[in-house]
């Protein structure tokens, strides 16, 4: 649930404050968020959102939960979650000076608990409704690792180092299209 509370306050903070949750799934080492947005999030908003939210993990900020009664919790600009119906105590989760919302669920003690951030994917659900799926911990450093071994192997196979992979990729491109053209031009004088 730590996680997800870096998440939305992210979202908030890269794509704006209409940002809302509009449902979520919290597991051991992955998450599901859906927010409001009206558009696809971009790949660099994508790397700004989980680059927040790793700087918050790395802070290993002190995770509180205080309970407190409703009017108190709204005093004190705390994010309530889409439409639950709260009692007259609450319980607030705050995140260093970074987050405050009400959640019921179990928290980490500290950020750092989290280790690493990954979101995996970025998709539509419904209109005016986004989702991002995120892996956190062992998961991420594996899911980190495997895409690093898939960079080598590419690399390996076209013969340059990582970082030349998308030049490489551009002049194969364009040496097909020109085989392409000289192969069509042999096609039709024949």
């Amino acid at each position: 649930h730590t996680a997800t509370h870096l998440l939305h306050n992210a979202l908030r903070k890269v794509l704006g404050m209409h940002v809302k949750q509009a449902g979520s799934l919290v597991a051991p080492d992955r998450l599901r968020f859906d927010f409001t947005h009206f558009k696809a999030v971009t790949d660099e908003e994508l790397s700004r959102i989980e680059e927040t939210v790793n700087e918050n993990i790395k802070k290993d900020s002190c995770v509180k939960i205080d309970e407190l009664s409703m009017e108190e919790a709204k005093k004190k600009d705390v994010i309530a979650l889409f439409g639950e119906k709260y009692g007259d105590v609450v319980r607030m989760v705050s995140v260093g000076d970074y987050s405050r919302e009400l959640c019921g669920g179990a928290h980490a003690l500290r950020t750092g608990e989290i280790g690493i951030f990954k979101i995996v994917s970025e998709s539509s659900i419904a209109s005016g409704i986004r989702r991002i799926e995120a892996i956190t911990g062992g998961a991420a450093y594996g899911k980190i690792k495997q895409e690093e071994n898939l960079l080598r192997e590419a690399a390996k196979e076209l013969n340059v180092k990582p970082e030349d992979i998308t030049r490489e990729i551009e002049k194969l491109a364009n040496k097909l299209k020109q085989a392409e053209k000289a192969l069509e031009v042999f096609i039709n004088k024949n």
